[in-house]
């Protein structure tokens, strides 16, 4: 193998590639890139068996090959040089070698059949998203997973196809977020995919925003994102996600407008007194004032007031305050919609115009 490739877009595909290689793993070539060259440019795949990265790069190959490297090792050399310089790559002799200038740097390689390949899969199902609102849908519910849940399940976000919605859908038993967006693809039937925590955040880091379409494929056991150079496969949750739609209340008995600033500025204000393990508040609503208060171990206290357009129904309910600002945070608009049935149920949080494509669910906690 011998090739040359600027430093900077060779910097810019081992930057996504790297992010799913661990520095130690017991499987020592799942620390390394396999860097495959051929055709006017070069091929880096990561994987940890779990996900699998793959990113092309335009290269001037005057020999092809294969190889690989270790990954982070590889990545700090690249960070390391200068912008727009030119690098000379080449195998001999088992070892890796990189020069730029009077720069020379040698990396061990590993056997090119002991690395492993997801790739190799029937995909049953194909659409394209635009990029942009995937990446809006993933975002505005990943905060919602649960983290390490024996409810495996829950440990990653349920992507719902059903008519022409794609709908994310996370919960962790405390909370749950739904986002939906329209495809203008015709699913057949209903289809739900937990994709798992660790390619939910590189997914969410890796896509770009814009109206750019991206194109997503599904297997029984993977799906993948195909984005410009860069192809994503993960492994699939194997379960079931539970009925979400016994979550949502799909009708509340009271509703009201809030403004989404002045609230979150209250909650930020009145939690700092929240005792830090379970960060529990108090919510008031009464005549046309809504009231927020905390107390701590230490007999600390909060209390502030914010006062209404007009009178709303009497309501006295305790939170999270962390949940509570995250779901608030999220949504987009000035004035979202509080609604709820009664003190023992989840509220339920809307952006006031955009209808059911952006709710959170929020259960109460008692202080």
């Amino acid at each position: 193998m011998r090739l040359t490739v600027t430093r900077d877009d060779l910097l810019k595909v081992l930057s996504v590639v790297s992010s799913v290689v661990e520095r130690r793993q017991a499987n020592a070539v799942l620390t390394h890139v396999l860097v495959s060259a051929g055709d006017g440019e070069i091929v880096l795949t990561g994987t940890d068996l779990e996900l699998e990265v793959v990113a092309r790069c335009p290269a001037e190959v005057q020999e092809p090959g294969k190889v690989t490297v270790p990954g982070r090792k590889f990545l700090d050399i690249v960070r390391a040089l200068p912008g727009e310089s030119i690098l000379r790559c080449e195998l001999e002799a088992g070892r890796f070698r990189v020069a730029m200038a009077k720069s020379r740097y040698q990396l061990a390689t590993l056997p090119v059949e002991d690395f492993p390949n997801l790739l190799d899969v029937q995909w049953d199902t194909e659409f394209s998203v635009s990029r942009g609102d995937f990446r809006r849908a993933i975002e505005k519910t990943q905060f919602c997973m649960a983290q390490q849940d024996v409810r495996y399940y829950l440990n990653g976000v349920m992507l719902e196809m059903v008519g022409t919605a794609l709908k994310a859908i996370a919960a962790d038993g405390h909370r749950l977020a739904l986002c939906a967006m329209e495809t203008g693809c015709g699913f057949t039937g209903e289809r739900q995919v937990i994709v798992p925590r660790k390619a939910v955040a590189e997914l969410a880091r890796f896509l770009g925003d814009g109206s750019a379409p991206i194109t997503i494929s599904l297997s029984a056991n993977h799906i993948r994102v195909a984005q410009d150079n860069v192809v994503f496969v993960s492994k699939l949750v194997d379960g079931r996600f539970p009925d979400y739609h016994r979550v949502i209340p799909q009708t509340v008995k009271y509703e009201v407008g809030l403004p989404r600033g002045a609230v979150l500025e209250m909650l930020g204000r009145v939690g700092v007194v929240s005792t830090e393990k379970f960060r529990g508040i108090r919510l008031r609503f009464q005549g046309a004032t809504l009231a927020a208060s905390a107390t701590n171990t230490d007999r600390d206290e909060a209390w502030e007031e914010l006062e209404l357009p007009g009178p709303v129904p009497d309501l006295e309910i305790g939170f999270n305050v962390t949940y509570l600002v995250e779901a608030i945070g999220a949504l987009e608009e000035g004035e979202f919609l509080f609604g709820w049935n009664d003190s023992n149920g989840g509220v339920r949080l809307k952006a006031g115009a955009s209808g059911d494509n952006q709710v959170y669910v929020v259960m109460p906690v008692r202080l």
